[in-house]
């Protein structure tokens, strides 16, 4: 059965229905999701779950009135229901005078991979297998270590998207992933929990790379060390950075955040606002990527967009709506929210240009300085100043090229642009995370504080 050309239909008929009845422009999104997976508690399988969702989002325009439903009931009649909620919801709103039109039909790259019929196939069975699997590995990578928490999953995605200026499009994917969660015990306590994941659109997810990486992480979390505050070189792991971007940079290359004037970098276009080593790309097409797709959530092709060349900022994120408003074109990063219907811009893969010494070799040339794992409190950022404030959580000193031991309480602070200003090294090995394709970075002159 094609399910993703069944709620293509529902989609096609949910515009045919919104212009009889009075529509001027309209358009409906619509996903199925399968997910099959296992949870990790104190190195027992605890649960194995399997969950299935499907709706079907509606946005229909009297005018320049908008209003929209959803259901999550698969049929013509609750498509016919919703449509004409819809419908009434536009009546009873102001005109949004900014809305110009809804996307026109485009041609559509055809990136490979994306499905599966291993992943979509994988039945109970062979994930709580896999999952043992895990724990026993696990187990056996560090003394003391407990897995806490993870597990193994895989998912089926389809989705359709259909429009009133003729867009029409289908298309699946699907994932497979490993989750490790970790702590183990020391001479003082417990050591801070770590983890790791690998995703993949088929079913080679490295486990034994997930296992030997949450367990060396340990293995150096065991061993504690003591830093000094003040401004120092600091490696970054992706982990750590993304979070700290996400609510700092990414925002600020929002395109409504543009508009609005909420972004730093509005008017830098051209401008330097990196170090030449940085280069970032929003690559919606990005092979393997856990977010490579044909079409963004309103059926614009995906493509890949650079956002800073060498440190040049060269482009924003952009959906229909707001581009439209700007005079610009979409970059295929609509992502609409199911329950409301409306939409919102954002990344797909962020890609951060790879550098040529490996992380081992770059940690070898520093005299004294921090490799951050993670950070917590990133949220709290300030997206339009750029200033940040985290804790880094792992975070590891070194010294003499060496990583030493973990340093508890360890604080970095300072703003976005500033610390790209001083990115001097990238690491030549990606990470694959879920959004993001990035290897360590490396920063000099850092605040850092920490408990002396």
């Amino acid at each position: 059965m094609q399910i993703e050309q069944d709620i293509l239909k529902l989609c096609e008929y949910a515009v045919k229905v919104a212009a009889e009845g009075g529509a001027t422009s309209s358009e409906a999104r619509a996903q199925a999701t399968s997910e099959l997976e296992t949870d990790i508690e104190l190195a027992q399988i605890a649960s194995v779950n399997q969950s299935i969702d499907t709706g079907i989002a509606v946005r229909v325009y009297v005018g320049k009135k908008m209003g929209s439903a959803f259901t999550n009931i698969p049929t013509e009649e609750s498509v016919r229901d919703i449509v004409q909620l819809a419908l009434r919801s536009a009546e009873s709103t102001t005109e949004d005078p900014d809305f110009v039109s809804l996307p026109e039909p485009q041609k559509y790259a055809a990136p490979e991979g994306l499905w599966s019929e291993d992943v979509a196939n994988r039945d109970p069975g062979s994930i709580v297998e896999s999952t043992g699997n895990l724990i026993s590995k696990a187990s056996q990578a560090e003394q003391g270590l407990i897995l806490m928490g993870g597990g193994t999953g895989v998912v089926s995605m389809r989705a359709a998207y259909a429009n009133s200026n003729g867009v029409s499009i289908a298309e699946k994917g699907t994932i497979s992933y490993v989750v490790a969660v970790a702590v183990a015990q020391t001479e003082t306590g417990m050591t801070p929990m770590t983890f790791s994941f690998d995703i993949s659109r088929d079913l080679n997810t490295d486990m034994d790379g997930t296992v030997e990486d949450v367990a060396s992480t340990i293995r150096l979390c065991k061993k504690t060390a003591h830093g000094k505050s003040g401004k120092h070189t600091v490696v970054f792991h992706p982990h750590a950075y993304s979070q700290i971007m996400t609510y700092t940079l990414v925002a600020s290359l929002r395109g409504d955040n543009v508009a609005r004037g909420k972004s730093k970098i509005a008017d830098k276009i051209g401008d330097k606002i990196a170090s030449d080593i940085f280069s970032l790309v929003d690559d919606g097409l990005y092979p393997q990527g856990a977010a490579t797709s044909i079409a963004d959530d309103e059926g614009v092709p995906r493509q890949r967009t650079p956002l800073i060349e060498s440190g040049v900022l060269r482009s924003f994120l952009w959906d229909t709506y707001w581009a439209n408003k700007m005079g610009v074109k979409s970059t295929g990063n609509a992502n609409r929210n199911m329950r409301s219907g409306l939409v919102e811009i954002h990344h797909s893969n962020l890609v951060v240009e790879p550098g040529k010494r490996d992380i081992e070799s770059i940690i070898a040339g520093i005299d004294h300085g921090y490799f951050i794992q993670g950070v917590q409190g990133a949220h709290s950022s300030n997206p339009e100043s750029g200033d940040f404030s985290v804790v880094g959580n792992p975070a590891f000193l070194i010294e003499k090229g060496k990583l030493v031991g973990s340093v508890s309480g360890l604080m970095v602070s300072g703003n976005i642009y500033e610390l790209l200003q001083n990115v001097t090294e990238t690491a030549a090995a990606p990470h694959k995370l879920q959004d993001w394709i990035a290897p360590e970075i490396v920063a000099e002159n850092v605040d850092v504080i920490v408990r002396e």
